[in-house]
């Protein structure tokens, strides 16, 4: 076990790859994988009719749908030197959201989901957990799928989230070794072409940005591999027993264990998204900085040099509306515009009183005109407010 390995590591941020050559590959590609798409859908829907007519004939069923299966791009190999299946509770590494279908396909195995009723979670290969209670639990409802189906096996995926399989695998939860104490651990690993090198799962991905990645991509095969079944030891508790599991997957795959949960995952996530959205915000204030009119700023510069406590961006859209430095000043003294005063530094300049001699444009210096209109909005402000008695 690594305990150096961050969530970051297991993760894809981006659905496509960073060197320049691939990704000019799925340029020249995409306007096939779009055709691949639309023909891929209709023949979805195919398959799922033929999945409810032929529910009762698995023996039919399984052929059929693995034939389109690999039409619509998923592709199930056996790996050589994968053992004989001889438990009713397998459990695999957990890479996509195809994987329990592959696995269903090779092995006849059904994986547990909340996302469907019973009646149709059959027919995509998996067992409904859905509670209606609070006394029934996932585990007794997978222990009564096998009671009541002697023929039928279970494939469960303990990590809970899926990984890019690169580095580590997610921190294995004690449900399989709640339901049986023979356990037969399965590597699954998963390519596509390398050129459409587009990763298979994305961090903070919904389910139809998948499908349509999916159907996109030429193929996707999935590889697995049965390995020796794992018995429970006496007095073994459930924590040994995935601990011994999860190390002979991981061994196969070279890859580490590690102590990171689904949770992690999902907070990191929760994090990732915060973040992003945090800076998307900033980009947009900076970018909106960068496209104000230049002449606004250099008047808006002006005012701050007078006001330097008036928030910039109050400066900014009064000047859009006047249009002057000087109509802009009288309107902040005079309280028109209404504010929240920025922090001021201990040590500010004092105001100049000393008057300038006008240039040669007949026009008075800046800080003559500061004073004047500092000035008058005093005067202004006193004979508005009636406090000529204080002067």
């Amino acid at each position: 076990m690594n305990p150096n390995i961050e969530v970051e590591s297991l993760v894809e941020k981006s659905r496509f790859p960073k060197t320049v050559n691939e990704t000019l590959g799925i340029i020249a590609y995409f306007p096939f994988g779009v055709i691949l798409v639309i023909l891929r859908a209709f023949i979805a829907l195919n398959a799922l009719f033929l999945t409810i007519i032929l529910s009762n004939y698995p023996n039919i069923r399984r052929p059929l749908l693995k034939t389109m299966s690999s039409v619509l791009g998923l592709i199930v190999v056996k790996k050589e030197n994968s053992s004989l299946k001889k438990s009713r509770v397998l459990v695999s590494n957990y890479l996509s959201l195809f994987d329990h279908i592959a696995l269903h396909l090779a092995t006849g195995c059904f994986t547990p989901t909340t996302l469907f009723s019973t009646p149709v979670a059959l027919y995509f290969g998996m067992i409904s957990t859905l509670i209606n209670d609070n006394v029934t639990t996932e585990t007794s409802i997978l222990k009564q799928f096998l009671v009541r189906n002697n023929k039928q096996s279970l494939m469960l995926f303990p990590e809970g989230a899926s990984t890019n399989g690169k580095c580590a695998l997610l921190k294995f939860s004690i449900t399989p070794a709640l339901i049986s104490d023979k356990l037969q651990p399965v590597v699954l690993t998963v390519t596509r072409p390398s050129f459409v090198n587009i990763n298979l799962s994305v961090l903070g991905s919904n389910n139809i940005s998948e499908v349509f990645w999916f159907f996109f991509v030429p193929f996707t095969k999935f590889e697995y591999k049965l390995l020796e079944v794992i018995q429970r030891s006496n007095d073994e508790s459930d924590e040994a027993l995935m601990s011994r599991v999860e190390k002979a997957i991981s061994q196969e795959l070279n890859i580490s264990t590690s102590n990171i949960t689904k949770n992690d995952k999902d907070e990191y996530k929760k994090k990732y998204f915060l973040e992003l959205a945090k800076n998307a915000k900033n980009h947009n204030v900076t970018l909106e900085n960068f496209e104000e009119d230049p002449e606004i700023l250099r008047m808006a510069a002006q005012v701050t040099d007078v006001l330097p406590y008036v928030p910039k961006n109050v400066i900014v859209a009064n000047l859009k509306r006047t249009r002057c430095v000087d109509i802009t000043i009288t309107n902040i003294l005079d309280g028109t515009i209404k504010f929240t005063p920025l922090p001021q530094s201990s040590k500010e300049p004092k105001t100049p009183t000393k008057r300038t001699e006008p240039n040669n444009f007949g026009v008075g210096s800046f800080m003559e005109r500061k004073t004047k209109l500092i000035d008058e909005a005093r005067k202004r402000y006193i004979k508005k407010h009636g406090l000529h008695h204080l002067v």
